[in-house]
């Protein structure tokens, strides 16, 4: 970790920092995101309602482009798994996989050292659970986040985003079939990397 650090440190003081914001670039990275909500529980009868509190960990991916200066879109790979109470005191255990696009616009000027942007996205995917009859249903996803990237070089920067997040998973043709909302706050860190275009 140190060594990273280390790195970081280095090449924000030897290179010059003008993040690529241009079109024409194209935007790779990652985040992790905790998430923590109040989750909302209906199903047919004779299964019962319920609420819950959970939190997850949810990893996804960026692959982009800038189709115009500061304003990038693509694909948004996401997983996610978690364990959770429920007020009845069930625990589950999830596994959601989901694919989607994205946009983010960068507000400040390019030679910045750090930007402000705002990131929405949408994903859609497969839900399974791991308890039961282990039915496997539908999901989606949709987030609206705002924070900064502060960027260590023209190519490398870390970003911090905050914002909400609207979560729709459900099961069908299953004993324990059931339809899952889920609203919350979200936070979300990560680096990305601004590759320009030779």
């Amino acid at each position: 970790m140190k060594y990273i650090l280390l790195f970081l440190i280095v090449s924000t003081q030897l290179t010059k920092t003008n993040a690529q914001l241009n079109k024409g670039t194209w935007l790779f990275g990652g985040n992790g995101s905790l998430f923590s909500y109040n989750q909302s529980y209906t199903a047919p009868p004779p299964n019962p309602d319920f609420t819950g509190k959970f939190t997850s960990i949810d990893l996804s991916a960026n692959v982009g482009y800038f189709f115009a200066e500061k304003f990038a879109g693509g694909l948004r790979p996401y997983f996610s798994t978690y364990k959770g109470e429920t007020s009845g005191g069930a625990i589950a255990n999830e596994l959601k996989f989901a694919i989607g696009p994205f946009a983010r616009y960068y507000f400040l000027n390019t030679d910045r050292q750090f930007n402000v942007l705002t990131d929405i996205s949408y994903q859609v995917g497969i839900n399974k659970l791991f308890s039961g009859d282990k039915p496997q249903g539908k999901y989606n996803t949709l987030s609206i986040m705002a924070g900064t990237e502060v960027f260590f070089n023209s190519a490398v920067g870390l970003e911090v985003l905050v914002g909400y997040k609207n979560l729709v998973a459900s099961f069908e043709n299953s004993p324990s079939a059931y339809k899952n909302t889920m609203k919350g706050f979200q936070t979300s860190i990560g680096f990305l990397f601004h590759l320009e275009k030779n």
